[in-house]
């Protein structure tokens, strides 16, 4: 029993040494907004992902954002606040439903869909949610703090 629980300390330690990046490089981030807009008007409500596009950075240089009623986005990576620096693969999907909406209740799921049906400027395109299919990529430049993101139908 003794020597399990040294053997999992050990692991445990080894994990904290390493990171959760395994091994790979850390990002530099800056802060970051992107405003998204779809046939030329603003996307709101969507979920914005941009993805670094360099194989060598830590999954946790994703970030993300939703965007507000204006199509503007403020991007973070959990505590980091904006993007990696450099060429991300961008993908835009439908944002969330408000919480009083997430569950299997029947009559939560009808405050969902209305929810939805009230969303201006949709349906997004399915493609945008996608990195092949999207093919949606943005460089993220040391002090630029602002972008756009014209989606078409």
């Amino acid at each position: 029993m003794r020597r399990m629980v040294i053997g999992l300390f050990l692991l445990a330690m080894m994990g904290t040494a390493t990171g959760c990046g395994g091994g790979k490089s850390q990002a530099e981030f800056t802060p970051a907004t992107i405003t998204v807009f779809l046939g030329g008007q603003p996307l709101p409500n969507a979920t914005v992902i941009l993805t670094p596009a360099d194989p060598n950075l830590a999954t946790d240089a994703i970030s993300q954002g939703v965007t507000d009623d204006k199509g503007v986005a403020k991007l973070g990576a959990g505590a980091q606040n904006g993007a990696a620096i450099g060429l991300n693969r961008v993908t835009v999907n439908e944002g969330p439903v408000p919480e009083e909406a997430r569950s299997e209740n029947p009559d939560e799921q009808l405050k969902a869909a209305q929810f939805m049906a009230k969303l201006k400027n949709r349906p997004i395109p399915p493609r945008y949610g996608n990195v092949v299919q999207g093919k949606l990529e943005l460089e993220i430049k040391k002090g630029q703090t602002e972008y756009k993101l014209e989606l078409t139908r």
